[in-house]
């Protein structure tokens, strides 16, 4: 190899196996294969197929479900970091290992962006590869709507390009179905978008009149779906267990694509409602933003879930998601996202659900829960926290659609087949058939050859 192969007796071999959610940190691999050329990725491939030993690759290890660990072989590519922007016609080109940070560091000195996320250390592959949502969403779509083609070595160790004039139905597959399904990418390479100033808001209102406020909050966002993206929730103010009405607060973080004038104006009626407790309002540039707007939340060790909302969560659904974050069992950790819609609109919502296998188009909202924890919380706590998020995503889904975003990934989610993937699905595994035949590529997850 260029790179360098660790092994458990190196110095740095701990530090390279362990991911972003330390829930995994126990699964150590039996070696460290760190890809610094294609070629060391076809020779990682290569011998994990001849040995039949399993594998896992990792771009930015954010897989929340731990899909970026593995026993066997852990393939990581984020020795490939490398970033470049071609202005003449707009694009970006990343390498396989760019993070999220590795793109704006280059693409910061231009007027000119991809819709990202807003973790620096995720990376950008796995980003797209699920499809991409962030603050730029609903103004310029997702990250792999902004997509122009990408190279990646199939399980058969060719090196291949997907793009719309080559191996177009791989191309389709990939801008949206989740990462490690059909080979591992090299090489992205995006349209970008013009970029300028917004308006960064961040409020937070007292613990009361929740679910006026985020039945309000939901309906700016509606009502200026292009203009505007939301993350809005409802946080509980301090740790400890059982919350009362009266330690669960509405927030909302987000940006104005627009002037801060015209923002004030359509944050009043909220602010008539209930006078924030906090509120940042201010002007700035694109790159700006962003900075302020990015959080390596969550991480340690925490559990998520995820559901599509097509309109909105109405006040019977607010009222039961509130009951339930005042049944939180307690623990270690302040619980400060147990409730949290993202705005998944406006531009999203431009293509149809077929053009692309990502499949939630025409939902207006991501509704995410999780839990996190501490090492200091007992097991039969950690217990409890977990029946706890189970019955509280098993009763909400009455109020939301059976779908679920693959890049929130969930080892127990029921049906997630078509949970993530929906109508998509057969054809998904028929690009599986075509370019995977033998399933090389395969987790608990990953892409069926036949849909169940």
């Amino acid at each position: 190899m260029e790179g360098r192969l660790l092994l458990p007796d190196d110095h740095a071999y701990r530090y390279s196996a362990r991911s972003n959610n330390a829930r995994y940190d126990g699964v150590l691999p039996r070696a460290i294969a760190l890809c610094a050329s294609e070629g060391d990725i076809i020779q990682c491939l290569s011998w994990a197929r001849d040995n039949r030993e399993v594998f896992a690759v990792r771009s930015g290890g954010h897989s929340y479900a731990g899909y970026s660990t593995t026993p066997g072989l852990l393939i990581d590519v984020r020795a490939l970091r490398r970033v470049s922007v071609n202005l003449d016609d707009q694009t970006l080109t990343v390498q396989g290992g760019a993070t999220n940070q590795d793109v704006a560091d280059v693409a910061s000195a231009y007027p000119f962006a991809i819709p990202s996320g807003r973790c620096p250390t995720v990376g950008v592959t796995g980003l797209t590869l699920g499809g991409g949502w962030g603050f730029a969403s609903t103004r310029s779509g997702l990250t792999c709507d902004r997509l122009l083609s990408t190279d990646l070595v199939l399980a058969n160790l060719e090196p291949i390009t997907a793009s719309a004039e080559s191996n177009a139905d791989l191309f389709w597959a990939v801008r949206g179905s989740g990462g490690g399904n059909f080979g591992i990418h090299t090489s992205l390479t995006y349209r970008m978008v013009p970029v300028g100033n917004v308006t960064v808001f961040n409020i937070f209102w007292p613990a009361q009149k929740q679910v006026e406020m985020m039945l309000a909050l939901q309906d700016l966002q509606i009502r200026n779906a292009r203009d505007i993206s939301t993350r809005s929730k409802v946080a509980t103010l301090q740790a400890g267990p059982f919350p009362r009405r009266d330690q669960l607060a509405a927030q909302t973080l987000g940006v104005f694509y627009g002037e801060e004038r015209a923002f004030r104006e359509l944050i009043q009626p909220l602010f008539r409602m209930l006078e924030p407790a906090r509120a940042y309002i201010k002007p700035m540039s694109y790159w700006e933003a962003r900075d302020y707007l990015v959080t390596d939340d969550p991480q340690g060790f925490f559990d998520i879930r995820s559901s599509m909302i097509r309109e909105r969560l109405a006040a019977d659904a607010l009222e039961v998601s509130l009951s339930w974050m005042s049944k939180w069992p307690g623990g270690a950790v302040r619980q400060a996202n147990m409730g949290i819609l993202f705005a998944i609109g406006g531009a999203v919502g431009d293509k149809r659900v077929d053009e692309t296998a990502y499949v939630h188009r025409g939902c207006n909202f991501i509704f995410e829960m999780e839990r996190a924890w501490s090492p200091l919380d007992p097991p039969h706590l950690v217990e409890q926290q977990a029946r706890w998020l189970d019955d509280y995503f098993a009763d909400m889904q009455r109020f939301v659609l059976p779908r679920s975003y693959v890049n929130f990934p969930d080892r127990g989610l029921k049906d997630w087949q078509h949970a993530y993937y929906g109508e998509n699905l057969a054809r998904l595994s028929g690009v599986k058939r075509r370019y995977d035949p033998e399933n090389l590529f395969r987790f608990a997850q990953s892409i069926p050859l036949s849909p169940g």
